[in-house]
């Protein structure tokens, strides 16, 4: 079948099958045919920077690949974003006119990458390349393994958060916000989480952890609030992502033993999501090679042949049953990681173009 043009190609599964690279190509060959691409990492792995010729202080920050080496000019340059929680953060305090909140040390803490906002603020971060209207599409690589599903419940860390629970401090504080802008913020914010019935957490914060710790938390609670619009913009992001009309959503996976078992529990957990369309794309195929291969009647070598072919088919006759389709990419002898993606990305123009 073929691929449908979507404004998102979402890639996710367990790490090592080579989901990353696929990405690449995937992104690489959309631009060879015209289409204004962003490609972005959540997780950026070192493949990806040896591909595209980036360095660590590109994170965070657009950079437009015209030219690679072995690939030669991209027809329609793409952008490329390496995912940095403090360069979002920096950005959501600047737009919102709020620069405290790159400077807090408890938000500093959150924004790290194993902090707990990393799926949260690639939510955003998302949500503010989109509204520049430069991109036809979205080609995202997300973190190995179920931290795909953690992107997407980011979007519930961001409803719980901004809930009816916090509506009386957040209102207060909002209030004293716009009367005093600088001034009086803490005592009256301290005043009201008291009074809401926390002040035994506080009191145990204090003594673990001292007063400046919970001067810090009580500043978070303020710096974030005045910045909640742009955490709010993160939660447009749930239905264009699992709108069928509007992402593909790329399962990958690989013939090697094992890898398919974890990315059938990545499929189900996906499902919960309500979400019927999906592709799973077969990395390191080897169905194709083999029926070249004649190696002589009753020999190892037959017997390995066979094997691998019977292996490789019931892996394919299971996946019909569960995936709304199958593209397979061949295993590929490279000489360098570029030529790997060139040839990859020739195979999705075969499979795109294809019925």
């Amino acid at each position: 079948m073929k691929i449908p043009i979507r404004s998102f190609d979402i890639f996710f599964g367990t790490g090592g099958v080579g989901k990353t690279t696929l990405a690449t190509a995937r992104a690489i060959q959309l631009a060879n045919e015209g289409q204004r691409v962003l490609l972005m990492t959540i997780d950026p792995a070192k493949r990806l920077k040896d591909i595209l010729g980036l360095g660590d202080d590109c994170a965070g920050e657009i950079k437009t690949i015209s030219e690679l080496p072995e690939i030669g000019k991209i027809k329609t340059p793409f952008d490329a974003l390496l995912m940095s929680p403090p360069k979002t953060i920096e950005r959501m305090g600047q737009a919102a006119g709020v620069k405290e909140l790159s400077q807090n040390r408890i938000v500093e803490v959150l924004a790290r990458p194993n902090g707990g906002m990393n799926e949260i603020l690639s939510l955003i971060e998302l949500q503010s390349r989109l509204e520049s209207g430069k991109y036809d599409c979205v080609v995202l690589d997300t973190p190995p393994g179920p931290h795909f599903l953690d992107f997407l419940d980011g979007l519930e860390k961001i409803k719980s958060f901004f809930d009816q629970r916090f509506v009386e401090i957040f209102t207060s504080l909002g209030r004293r916000a716009m009367e005093q802008p600088h001034k009086g913020l803490m005592s009256g914010l301290i005043d009201k989480v008291v009074g809401a019935g926390v002040n035994k957490l506080l009191s145990y914060l204090q003594k673990v952890t001292g007063e400046k710790f919970v001067e810090d938390f009580l500043a978070a609670l303020e710096v974030i609030y005045r910045s909640r619009s742009s955490f709010v913009s993160g939660l447009a992001m749930e239905k264009k992502l699992c709108d069928p009309l509007q992402a593909n959503w790329f399962l990958v996976t690989s013939v090697e033993q094992g890898k398919f078992n974890e990315a059938k529990e990545i499929q189900l957990a996906a499902a919960k999501k309500q979400r019927k369309e999906m592709f799973l794309l077969l990395n390191k195929a080897l169905i194709h090679q083999l029926e070249s291969w004649n190696p002589e009647a009753g020999s190892k070598a037959a017997k390995l042949k066979e094997s691998l072919v019977i292996k490789e088919k019931n892996l394919r006759d299971i996946t019909k049953t569960h995936f709304t389709g199958l593209f397979d990419f061949p295993e590929i002898m490279a000489s360098s990681p570029t030529q790997h993606v060139k040839e990859l990305a020739l195979q999705w123009s075969h499979h795109a173009n294809s019925n």
